[in-house]
């Protein structure tokens, strides 16, 4: 069975060519695949392989990063290649955090479901519209984004109001959050809160009696989604637009999976 690793740091980074080329080294020895991000201001990495390897690499480059880990359905390679980039972000939202800049009160996973339950609180889904359909916390506001760039604008129009409201945040893994608080806050808003470790980290300490998600996690792999087991899901990619869908969804029976609209839209052109 193939793990997945998933993890990021921000942490100034020195000499980024360097690390580039170490990192992408071993990956290679150890047939990882996946992508690495370096940047100044830190890294983001996915990667998937033997359990054995991803913890080489971890302890050799990235030592006491906290990861979130995953599983693949067997036949599964997750990644098709290896991917060690150098970029301006380690993920694009045109402002580099700096370690100075004050991001949102990080709120542990056997503390969300209270803070949640609070009906004075804001809940908020950081991901894009794709992703919160496969799955989320029941009454979020959903930024609806189709990318993450997109989320100062979502703030500006549906946030603006809520100000002096507490907000609490979530992603996939924690690192939009970082960023979307730290915006929130240089706004002026007053009580920004953020699931720590994301969606995967709250799957991995939660119990099932206590798990207050809905759904899936939508992961940008291969596997499509995970369950709340960190297990490969149930959805799969529209052929047509890209779209998740269940895989008990795929339009009729056609081997194609294609969702609903496409498959109407083919109808209609045929």
């Amino acid at each position: 069975m193939t793990t997945v690793a998933t993890f990021y740091r921000f942490e100034p980074q020195g000499d980024i060519d360097a690390l580039r080329a170490e990192v992408e080294q071993t990956c290679l020895k150890r047939s990882l695949r996946g992508t690495v991000l370096l940047a100044a201001e830190g890294f983001n990495a996915a990667l998937a392989g033997a359990r054995a390897d991803l913890n080489y690499l971890i302890e050799r480059h990235f030592r006491g990063v906290a990861v979130k880990w995953s599983t693949a359905a067997p036949g599964n390679p997750v990644f098709d290649r290896l991917k060690v980039r150098q970029q301006p972000e380690i993920v694009g939202f045109g402002r580099p955090l700096a370690p100075s800049t004050p991001v949102g009160e990080r709120v542990s996973p056997s503390d969300w479901k209270r803070l949640i339950e609070d009906p004075a609180v804001l809940i908020v889904d950081v991901r894009n519209d794709y992703e919160s359909d496969v799955g989320t916390f029941h009454g979020a506001k959903r930024a609806d984004t189709a990318n993450f760039r997109d989320f100062p604008d979502f703030a500006m129009r549906e946030l603006s109001e809520h100000k002096q409201r507490p907000i609490a945040m979530y992603c996939t893994g924690g690192i939009r959050c970082e960023k979307a608080s730290a915006y929130l806050l240089e706004q002026g808003f007053a009580d920004v809160r953020q699931l720590d470790g994301g969606i995967l980290g709250y799957f991995a300490e939660v119990t099932p009696d206590n798990n207050a998600f809905e759904g899936e996690c939508f992961v940008f792999d291969q596997r499509v989604s995970v369950t709340q087991e960190l297990e490969q899901g149930s959805y799969e990619l529209c052929e047509t637009c890209g779209r998740p869908l269940s895989r008990d969804d795929s339009s009729g029976s056609s081997p194609v999976a294609r969702c609903s609209a496409c498959a109407q839209f083919q109808r209609r052109t045929i």
